[in-house]
């Protein structure tokens, strides 16, 4: 289990698997909207200086998505597309990522996102991911996507506060 800044990351060894928790001092409903709403996504979806970009959104159950984020000299850094099969309000999304820079296609990852409403204004997000193989599953958590994962949620603080 990886800590920091109060975002959880835990992926037990050999499985394909992970899990991923933060606790925001924002309501549940603003927080889920933050994840749903690409006018929102590209104020905060993009670690270390780098900037969101989408090639389409449809941010609704059946509904699909390409998103891209660019560094500060306007390189392309990666790429993500694919399909929101449930947007349950303010509850849950269920939806497929896929690393379009791999390079072999197919390697989706199945994506459940929860927003649980705690006291005083709180909301907690666990996002349950489901790779292709422990080897993708080992791969994404390698790639330093926690560090990542906290720049972005602390940007989403400063966003909600």
């Amino acid at each position: 289990m990886i800590t920091h800044n109060n975002t959880q990351v835990i992926a037990e060894p050999g499985k394909q698997e992970l899990f991923i928790i933060r606790e925001f001092k924002a309501p549940r409903e603003k927080v889920f909207k933050a994840f749903t709403d690409p006018d929102i996504l590209i104020k905060f979806f993009a670690p270390f200086g780098n900037t969101m970009h989408f090639n389409h959104h449809d941010y609704k159950s059946g509904g699909s998505y390409s998103w891209y984020n660019k560094n500060a000299e306007g390189k392309i850094v990666c790429t993500f597309a694919g399909t929101i099969h449930e947007l349950t309000a303010p509850e849950r999304v269920i939806q497929t990522s896929e690393f379009m820079e791999m390079p072999e296609r197919g390697h989706a990852v199945m994506e459940a996102m929860f927003f649980e409403e705690l006291e005083n204004g709180r909301t907690k997000l666990t996002i349950h991911d489901v790779c292709f193989s422990v080897a993708d599953r080992d791969a994404m958590i390698n790639s330093g996507m926690e560090h990542g994962l906290v720049d972005i949620f602390n940007q989403l603080d400063a966003l909600l506060n």
